[in-house]
């Protein structure tokens, strides 16, 4: 019978690894879901909108890549990129938030990057544009109307935007005219200009422009609605989004093949890493080494019985 009970306590100790592991991860999740107030709290990127290059790197949004989703429910949560112009709130590896949104129709939720915000000016008809106020006067101008921050109609001009320094030509008289046509079945409103980090192209004279949403996704004409957020990008787990995009088949031909080895070089470590582990400090229990607690030392003396009187 002790025979039987150490080879049993000698299997449970080779799979402990392997019951801890999952209970960890329950663990996390919870944690995850508990900061996010999402369920799933979490995306899978599957497309390149959000990279900085072509390789992927920790720090910015690429392929297969997992992101925490923090619950809003109103833009004035979001620090946009003027926003943080002044203050240099950063994420991503650029200025601003980065928001997640969906609009009754998409196919599915957009992750992009939130411009600037702008609010309907129920008197004059434009849009007015507070964080203009707080950025230098060079890095913006106004086609077809007065440069002001208020009331603005026109193309919005920014400049030297993003790690690419685009030039990003937000048409405000198209969404306006847009939201005022009789064929619109809605009333003008505000919202967010968004943009994908990746989003942008070079034009004739050699200057990259930037593609943002409001323009170049048929879905989306008009500013992002405070009924369309799902929440701001919180953190990343790198490459490990892969897995699931490999599994449906949905891998795209672009995906980051260091993102690839990343992937199975970290598969390999957690694998590994527990069982390394427990014979290790098997092997060091067998030679009397206790990480946690005094070495017991046998006394030759403590043996032995004494003489009789």
């Amino acid at each position: 019978m002790p025979s039987q009970s150490k080879r049993f306590l000698g299997r449970l100790s080779s799979l402990k690894a392997f019951i801890i592991a999952p209970l960890v991860f329950l663990l996390l999740l919870g944690a995850v879901f508990a900061y996010s107030g999402l369920w799933p709290p979490m995306v899978v990127i599957e497309s390149k909108s959000m990279q900085h290059a072509d390789e992927s790197s920790i720090g910015t949004i690429d392929t297969g890549d997992i992101v925490v989703v923090k619950k809003i429910t109103s833009t004035n949560e979001v620090i946009t990129y003027l926003d943080a112009v002044p203050t240099g709130h950063t994420t991503y590896g650029a200025l601003g938030d980065v928001i997640v949104y969906y609009k009754s129709g998409m196919s599915k939720p957009i992750i992009h990057r939130a411009m600037c915000n702008l609010v309907y000016n129920t008197t004059g008809g434009g849009f007015d544009i507070p964080a203009l106020a707080n950025v230098p006067s060079s890095m913006w101008s106004v086609t077809g109307d007065e440069k002001r921050w208020w009331n603005v109609d026109g193309v919005l001009e920014l400049y030297d935007i993003g790690y690419q320094k685009v030039t990003l030509s937000i048409d405000l008289t198209a969404m306006l005219d847009y939201m005022k046509s009789p064929n619109y079945g809605g009333t003008p409103h505000g919202g967010l200009i968004t943009m994908g980090d990746y989003n942008w192209y070079e034009g004739a004279d050699g200057t990259y422009m930037g593609k943002y949403d409001q323009k170049w996704i048929s879905t989306v004409k008009e500013p992002v609605k405070d009924e369309w957020l799902v929440g701001k990008a919180r953190g990343e787990l790198p490459w490990f989004g892969l897995l699931k995009l490999y599994a449906t088949g949905t891998a795209p031909s672009y995906t980051p093949r260091n993102s690839v080895v990343d992937l199975i070089a970290s598969i390999a470590a957690i694998v590994l890493l527990p069982i390394i582990l427990d014979i290790i400090l098997d092997l060091m229990k067998r030679r009397g080494v206790h990480l946690f607690g005094k070495n017991k030392v046998k006394d030759e003396g403590s043996d032995k019985r004494d003489p009789p009187e």
